[in-house]
């Protein structure tokens, strides 16, 4: 059985097993070191050296990130390639997505005040990082709130169109 056959047969059950046994590693140090990290004062447990019983588990969660971005950008580019007339859709909607994304990066004001203000001096966040994750906020807010509406007009026009 060629890798492909069998990838496209059980590919999902495979990716499940590797992210079961991925989580279960990351918890390993976490239960042998939880005692450690549960008697540093609750304060002091971010910067604590005890807090990096949970490096592992953010080092595989980055990992599976990047693994995944990079198989979604080939696999897209591969479909635009060979396919260019069925992906117009989909690059016609990232265009849009990344459009918004640019009209919020700009409309962000970085003079914040209060609890955020002072995260930001805090953490040393630059104007730049912060307008850009004060954009990919309020995009993802944009994309729920037409999620939920889509959703919800979708099952009214489900129910009319069923009568």
């Amino acid at each position: 059985m060629s890798a492909y056959k069998f990838l496209s047969k059980s590919g999902t059950t495979v990716a499940f097993l590797v992210v079961v046994v991925l989580f279960v590693i990351a918890l390993i140090p976490i239960f042998a070191g939880l005692s450690a990290f549960n008697e540093v004062p609750t304060e002091k447990q971010a910067y604590a050296a005890e807090g990096s019983i949970f490096s592992l588990g953010l080092w595989i969660s980055l990992g599976l990130l990047v693994l995944t971005i990079a198989v979604t950008l080939f696999l897209s580019l591969v479909q635009i390639f060979t396919n260019p007339g069925a992906a117009k859709k989909g690059l016609i909607s990232f265009g849009i997505i990344l459009v918004l994304f640019i009209v919020f990066y700009a409309m962000t004001d970085t003079n914040v005040g209060g609890s955020l203000g002072t995260t930001v001096e805090t953490f040393k966040i630059s104007d730049s990082i912060f307008s850009i994750i004060s954009g990919g906020i309020q995009l993802s807010l944009l994309m729920l709130v037409g999620l939920v509406a889509l959703a919800i007009i979708m099952e009214i026009w489900g129910y009319f169109k069923n009568q």
